[in-house]
């Protein structure tokens, strides 16, 4: 990355949608010169683009592109979302770009199948050299409601079971797994013609939560309705579960709230460098690696790049499914 690069794409903000004063965006204080947002922010972000830029050619036009888009309206908690969602996608992309690979890797910008008729586009896919084709698929769901409702109320059920909101006293936040539903579904159908097209490909759906990682976790496995297991709350018209066939594997973050803290130019808590460093097997918190029964078991080569840890290696309750909470003093 040069000096020169990095200007220039910070000139093309200052030009662009994110600094025009008749409109509103999110970040335009963070890319205001002066401010603490450009000395903290802005070259974190801008230099993340550009590093990928350099495996990918043209990702920093396409990223910041969107990036404009997402703003003219006044302080729209969506636009903010999905300004988080984008920041998501950056992060791992980013981590899989710096990753020290058995061999150099060749990395493609939303790619599509071959054989594909509807053009459904992962985030990234990763070619290595005796060990195949790796597609990364990145969500991260708009959590507003969901966090308010955890701070209010005194019960949250996490799994669909026997145990209904009637039954408990007090408020109750239901389980959020319908959007980890909506992710398998949607990642299972932008995988299937890689999956027809290359017999060495193999997948992953990374999800960036906030630090409340047993909620996707319970989603994902809970023995009562999770959505990998048997017992799925996710049925076909004949009552079965539905499966994922063309995910192999889940990935779990617990990092919005760390963007979250970007956006607002404060420092990371936990292990974290800065809002966008990715973390490490060895660092706190860890992610949790979750394998799809109906899939293929995950290349090591692929293991060792996301950097996960498979749930029954890890310790505490969280990271471990649950059925439900009880909040003391909810505020």
């Amino acid at each position: 990355m040069t000096a020169e690069r990095l200007a220039a794409l910070y000139q093309r903000v200052q030009d662009g949608p994110i600094r025009d004063a008749s409109t509103w965006h999110w970040l335009d204080y963070n890319f205001t010169p002066g401010t603490e947002g450009s000395t903290y922010f802005a070259p974190l972000t801008l230099g993340a683009l550009i590093t990928v830029d350099e495996a990918m050619p043209g990702y920093a036009d396409e990223m910041l592109g969107r990036l404009e888009s997402i703003g003219g309206r006044d302080r729209n908690r969506d636009d903010y979302e999905a300004i988080s969602q984008w920041l998501a996608e950056l992060v791992v992309v980013l981590h899989l770009v710096r990753h020290e690979w058995s061999e150099p890797p060749v990395l493609t910008m939303e790619p599509t199948a071959p054989s594909t008729v509807v053009k459904k586009n992962p985030e990234v896919m990763v070619e290595v050299a005796g060990h195949g084709r790796f597609g990364v698929e990145v969500k991260s769901p708009n959590l507003v409601n969901h966090q308010k409702s955890r701070g209010r109320q005194p019960w949250q059920l996490l799994e669909r079971s026997d145990v209904k909101p009637a039954d408990l006293s007090g408020g109750v936040t239901l389980p959020r797994d319908n959007p980890v539903k909506d992710y398998l579904i949607s990642a299972d159908a932008k995988f299937a013609g890689f999956r027809d097209a290359y017999a060495d490909f193999q997948s992953v759906l990374v999800i960036v939560w906030d630090d409340y990682v047993n909620e996707p976790l319970t989603a994902l496995l809970s023995p009562a309705s999770g959505l990998l297991t048997e017992n799925s709350f996710h049925k076909d018209a004949s009552g079965n579960a539905v499966s994922y066939p063309n995910v192999d594997a889940v990935l779990l973050m617990r990092h919005q709230h760390q963007l979250q803290r970007g956006m607002s130019n404060l420092e990371p808590v936990d292990d974290r460098m800065h809002f966008l460093d990715y973390g490490s097997p060895d660092r706190f918190p860890p992610h949790v690696l979750v394998p799809n029964p109906a899939g293929q078991p995950l290349d090591e080569e692929w293991v060792g790049a996301l950097g996960g840890w498979y749930p029954d290696l890890l310790p505490g309750a969280e990271n471990n499914p649950g059925s439900m909470v009880m909040w003391i003093d909810p505020a």
